[in-house]
């Protein structure tokens, strides 16, 4: 499906021929209902009386008329001496300040599969969204995304029967079988609506982003090791694949820590290890490097799960944390016990997408406008100790 940006606003307006109510009014009354259904914003430029009276099969004079209707009400404006009708700031701004529907949220997995998952961060930063949209006093709901099957003009109604109840979009990511990609399509090509993605990159310039600031913490980290004496630190992360579409920092995590450690020591290619979730492969490449004469003193981790698995065989094979080895991992999620690690700031990037959709509303701007960046800050426990000499 094309992404082109349709140069006007192009309603469409169901009128009744036999109706009592003359046409003009129904097609006035109909495309303002429209403008507010779908937030239009501010300067939005309706269509030509030509082109709408050729589109809706009516006479010029129909679709003048209902545009005087518009103009009287201060609906739609032309500037002095122009031609060309647009959304007035007052209309826009009205329709802003009146309460705002629901914001959406799109999971990229479905809500039971997210409880069955072994990490639940997910469910953190929907909790965010949640109560941030709360405090807001907004309601925010979970967008079922139609099959992958539908046609186009299914999903064109599914589309504009949202766009009736959703104040913005959070997205929170893709699933792994990218089975709503045309539902994604038309989505991502509504620019009426604000839309914010969360801890990943823009791929579209219309989306507002919610970054996390992941390498202080990483420099931090690695400061911090250096400080105890290490000078030997590898580095453990999870194989992230590459996505032109919905990709997560998650993707940047091993590239910022391996430049954090480069910073302060050498780093080898043999202390680099990168896995995919669950491969047995990190049990073989852990007991190779520990048993090296010139073995790394410290492990720096992409998440809290691989560190907490390191730590488990360290401590199987007669080892201890952290006398033999310094352990570090990225979430701050709870699981592993006293266990060092960057913390992510789960909650906060939900709320912080939420506040960005309800200023754009507010302030009429678009809502790339409004990015914001929040810090992924150290903390240490006793994961984390002095090189033993």
């Amino acid at each position: 499906m094309a992404n082109r940006r349709k140069e006007y606003f192009e309603p469409h307006v169901k009128l009744d021929a036999d109706s009592p109510v003359p046409l003009h009014h129904q097609l006035s009354e109909g495309i303002m209902h429209e403008l507010k259904q779908c937030r239009v914003p501010a300067r939005t430029v309706m269509p030509p009386i030509l082109t709408l009276a050729q589109t809706l099969h009516l006479n010029r004079d129909t679709v003048r008329k209902a545009y005087a209707v518009l103009e009287e009400r201060e609906v739609i404006c032309r500037p002095p001496g122009g031609r060309i009708l647009k959304v007035t700031e007052m209309f826009a701004r009205g329709n802003a300040e009146e309460a705002l529907a629901a914001i959406g949220v799109v999971l990229p997995e479905r809500m039971e599969s997210l409880l069955d998952l072994p990490n639940t961060t997910a469910l953190k930063t929907v909790a965010g969204i949640m109560d941030g949209a709360a405090d807001l006093g907004i309601s925010a709901m979970v967008v079922p995304l139609p099959a992958a099957d539908d046609d186009v003009a299914r999903l064109n109604n599914w589309l504009k029967s949202m766009l009736s109840k959703l104040s913005g979009l959070v997205y929170l990511g893709e699933d792994k079988s990218r089975s709503h990609e045309k539902a994604f399509d038309i989505l991502l090509a509504e620019r009426t609506l604000p839309q914010v993605f969360i801890s990943g990159h823009r791929f579209q310039e219309h989306l507002g982003i919610v970054r996390v600031d992941m390498a202080p913490g990483f420099q931090a980290a690695v400061d911090c090791l250096y400080e105890l004496g290490h000078r030997r630190m590898a580095v453990c992360g999870t194989k992230i694949p590459y996505r032109k579409q919905f990709q997560l920092q998650t993707y940047d995590r091993t590239p910022l820590l391996c430049e954090a450690v480069r910073a302060r020591v050498p780093l080898c290619r043999d202390f680099i290890c990168e896995t995919e979730r669950g491969d047995s492969a990190l049990a073989d490449w852990l007991k190779r490097i520990l048993n090296l004469p010139e073995r790394p003193t410290a492990i720096l981790c992409t998440d809290d799960e691989e560190a907490g698995k390191i730590m488990d065989m360290v401590r199987e094979w007669g080892r201890k944390i952290p006398e033999d080895l310094s352990v570090i991992g990225y979430g701050d999620t709870g699981r592993v016990p006293r266990l060092s690690s960057i913390r992510h700031p789960w909650l906060q990037t939900g709320r912080a997408a939420v506040e960005m959709i309800a200023e754009s509303r507010r302030r009429s701007i678009s809502v790339n406008q409004l990015d914001r960046t929040l810090p992924a800050p150290l903390v240490i426990r006793d994961s984390v100790g002095r090189v033993q000499i």
